[in-house]
């Protein structure tokens, strides 16, 4: 039985408490940092790849066929949905480490450059296997003895997961990341021909350490004793969360993963936006580790952040000319709050469910969550690469991506209130 939760408690305080066994800090920190950095780099892959595969299907060029395959990858994104099923079968602890393995293999192909319908490919298996990573780890997360409460439990996951965001922001400011092939023009052929594989020397050491890790900590993420099954049930709410979840991966992955696009859309220097988005990651995180838990679940407060970013988005798609700094520092700063709702959405997911149904449910959260955002991303690419193909979408582009906001602010509000009920229930 977890710890009752102490609303004057900090979750760092929490954590430095319980989480004391040697080996903790690889195991509930490294490998989700370092598996949300692959699925990070296969999300900016597989995004305009999906664009790039429509655009050619659509009118037929040269190797269409190719690229119509490529679009059969949204099938891989089921996968996720057969977790629970292969885990009754091989165990939880194998296809655990599979996925870690399969994210980590694939990771290293893709910085082979092989080609980009093939990288097309890989980066939808790696997206497939981070769900089934990321469902495994959360049930285990839930059902774990770690002397804490389930709110603390499932903030390792969701803060590793923004901290591989900040980490991939703070990576690509200072250069490591930057594909060196796209800028080779005043360089020698025979050189660049190198130069295009140099973070293979940074990836494949990454990819040696998410192996070693999960295979030396599967002892703490699976330990000898029997889990803990939920005590507590309720409906499953995966749709609710899974559409907030889908709106969140499409903002950020279609304009607001990117500085530049920031920049662009209100005239204004990357050099200052850059900055600004990094410190409204950071912020969120100071504010989820040492934010007392009464202030974080305060459902006041989450709506005025939220109001906060539904104007900051209107504010950016319609008005950026009138005050385009001031309005690309709002939009960079509120951000953050999307990272908030993130943290929201995966907490109630992962919260109790009817005994045997968590793993179904988490898997349904991702990979729902990536339909939801592949389906918006084709309805914005009529409004860009397509805009001339229905006369209806043309001119739409800020209109989808208003309508996204507005439905993540509804789904992480639904949200909120249904694990406040939760909550409430739980103390009466």
């Amino acid at each position: 039985m977890t710890s009752p939760a102490n609303k004057s408690q900090s979750l760092f305080d929490t954590w430095t408490a319980t989480l004391t066994e040697k080996g903790s800090i690889l195991a509930y920190f490294v490998i989700p940092i370092l598996s949300t950095l692959f699925f990070i780099e296969a999300f900016r892959i597989y995004v305009p790849g999906m664009y790039i595969a429509m655009f050619h299907v659509v009118f037929q060029d040269p190797g269409w066929m190719g690229s119509l395959l490529t679009l059969l990858t949204l099938l891989l994104l089921f996968l996720p949905l057969f977790t629970s099923r292969l885990c009754k079968i091989f165990g939880q602890e194998k296809i655990y480490l599979l996925s870690i393995v399969t994210m980590a293999i694939t990771r290293l192909l893709i910085a082979c450059h092989l080609s980009s319908l093939l990288d097309t490919v890989l980066a939808a298996l790696l997206l497939a296997f981070y769900a089934m990573f990321a469902s495994i780890f959360l049930k285990r997360l839930v059902q774990n003895n770690l002397n804490m409460d389930l709110k603390a439990k499932i903030s390792v996951f969701t803060v590793s997961f923004i901290t591989a965001f900040l980490l991939d922001h703070l990576i690509r400011t200072i250069g490591f990341s930057s594909d060196i092939s796209l800028v080779p023009i005043h360089l020698n052929p025979e050189l660049w021909v190198f130069l295009q594989y140099l973070w293979l020397f940074v990836q494949i050491p990454l990819s040696v350490l998410l192996i070693w890790s999960s295979i030396r900590t599967k002892s703490i993420i699976f330990p000898t004793e029997p889990a803990q099954e939920p005590e507590d049930c309720r409906n499953e709410p995966w749709i609710l969360n899974a559409l907030g979840l889908g709106m969140f991966l499409f903002l950020l992955f279609n304009v607001f993963l990117y500085p530049s696009a920031i920049a662009e859309y209100t005239d204004t220097q990357y050099a200052i936006i850059n900055p600004i988005l990094i410190s409204a990651i950071t912020l969120v995180l100071l504010y989820l580790l040492f934010g007392k838990e009464r202030m974080l679940y305060n459902f006041r407060i989450n709506l005025c952040f939220n109001l906060v970013l539904i104007l900051a988005l209107a504010t950016f798609l319609f008005f950026n000319a009138v005050l385009a700094l001031p309005t690309a520092i709002l939009m960079a700063l509120s951000v953050g709050i999307m990272y908030l709702n993130a943290h929201l959405l995966i907490l109630n997911m992962s919260i109790t469910k009817k005994p045997g149904n968590q793993l179904k449910s988490l898997s349904k959260l991702f990979s729902y969550g990536f339909l939801f955002l592949i389906l918006m991303t084709f309805l914005h690419d009529f409004t860009t690469d397509h805009a001339f193909t229905i006369s209806a979408f043309q001119g739409m582009g800020p209109h989808i991506l208003l309508i996204g906001g507005f439905i993540l602010l509804v789904m992480t509000l639904l949200a909120h209130l249904q694990l406040k009920t939760f909550e409430e229930g739980r103390s009466g």
